[in-house]
């Protein structure tokens, strides 16, 4: 696949991550996003600049594999494409107080992603570490947890985070318990939803 020119694929993010925010993309299922892809490909002011480039089918993984895939993070604002969406997540901080209390705090420089995570300090000097993502990166996160428990965390939890206030079924809850059972770690489920970002003068 050709790489494209910088102002290229600066263009092509920020049309594409203007629809997902749009559509609010972290609620799009997972059925429904391959028609969105195709609706990308084929509205001509996100195409056109890439067509001396890229083939249509190369189009469409490009956005599935590059452009969606960066989206979750950039609205954690977290990489460079950070910049192209109008909305991010509470962040951190409001992990950590929805699930151990607002009496913990993120420790400094601690956040780190694939999957999100970060160590946070209580008001004894307890210390735990999060990691968080929505059910379907639960694999990613159940690995995460376990690598920390091997390295010897004492406190670990898996954040499962939801757009809405919809809970999880029963049977995905008692999947992710069973899950966090097996390593010692805590299960929490909170509603984290990302918010749209202040105007700011052009």
């Amino acid at each position: 696949m050709s790489k494209l020119p910088d102002d290229i694929k600066d263009q092509a993010l920020r049309y594409a991550y203007a629809v997902f925010d749009r559509r609010r993309w972290e609620q799009v299922p997972a059925s429904q996003r391959g028609a969105v892809f195709d609706e990308l490909v084929a509205d001509a002011k996100f195409s056109e600049p890439l067509r001396p480039y890229l083939t249509a089918a190369q189009m469409r993984v490009w956005i599935k594999d590059s452009a969606a895939k960066e989206y979750p993070r950039a609205l954690e604002g977290v990489g460079s494409a950070s910049q192209y969406t109008t909305r991010r997540f509470p962040g951190p901080e409001a992990i950590v107080g929805a699930t151990l209390g607002e009496d913990w705090a993120v420790i400094a420089e601690s956040v780190e992603q694939k999957p999100m995570r970060c160590r946070a300090g209580g008001p004894t000097g307890d210390e735990a570490l999060l990691a968080w993502g929505p059910y379907r990166i639960l694999r990613d996160l159940y690995w995460a947890a376990s690598g920390a428990r091997l390295a010897g965390e004492n406190r670990v939890g898996i954040v499962i985070t939801r757009p809405t206030m919809a809970c999880l079924s029963n049977d995905d809850w008692e999947h992710v318990q069973g899950l966090c059972g097996l390593i010692g770690a805590e299960p929490f489920s909170v509603m984290y939803a990302p918010r749209s970002l202040p105007a700011t003068d052009p």
